[in-house]
């Protein structure tokens, strides 16, 4: 069988593959340290982000929160219906824009966090410390192509 890809002769030349293994090596970690208190790795980043905007006083919405973590709105809507029926978030209108919904992490959301958190960044330091001193540059890579547009051109 003709086999028509650039990297026929050596899988581990395709970027995309190559990525995904990585991914999956560090998900599965966390996946696994996650499970122990409850939350999914989707869960833990809606979450956290609501921990994080948590810190001014502004109206967090799902819109911000989805836009922060990188996840369509619908997701993290889905998401946080979970995390309330938890009790970890309460979710209400928005005081100014009755199509927005506004989320608040509760005091058990809080304790949650307290627990996830050190697990994920205790994975993230051992498994991209293995990078030493090219994680900055591994993390400068990242940004770039988490800033990449596609053109829409179809080939």
């Amino acid at each position: 069988m003709l086999f028509p890809s650039k990297d026929k002769n050596d899988s581990e030349g395709a970027t995309g593959l190559l990525f995904m293994r990585v991914y999956n090596k560090w998900h599965g970690e966390i996946k696994r340290q996650l499970r122990g208190v409850g939350l999914t790795l989707p869960q833990f980043v809606v979450l956290t982000t609501v921990g994080y905007f948590s810190q001014s006083d502004e109206e967090i919405t799902q819109v911000m929160v989805a836009t922060n973590a990188g996840m369509d709105v619908m997701t993290v809507s889905q998401i946080l219906v979970l995390l309330d029926k938890k009790g970890w978030v309460d979710r209400k209108v928005h005081s100014r824009d009755t199509r927005a919904n506004v989320v608040q992490l509760t005091e058990e959301g809080q304790k949650i966090i307290l627990a996830a958190l050190p697990i994920v960044e205790r994975i993230d330091i051992e498994f991209f410390g293995s990078l030493k001193k090219d994680e900055e540059k591994f993390k400068k890579m990242l940004r770039s192509l988490n800033s990449f547009e596609y053109s829409g051109d179809e080939t």
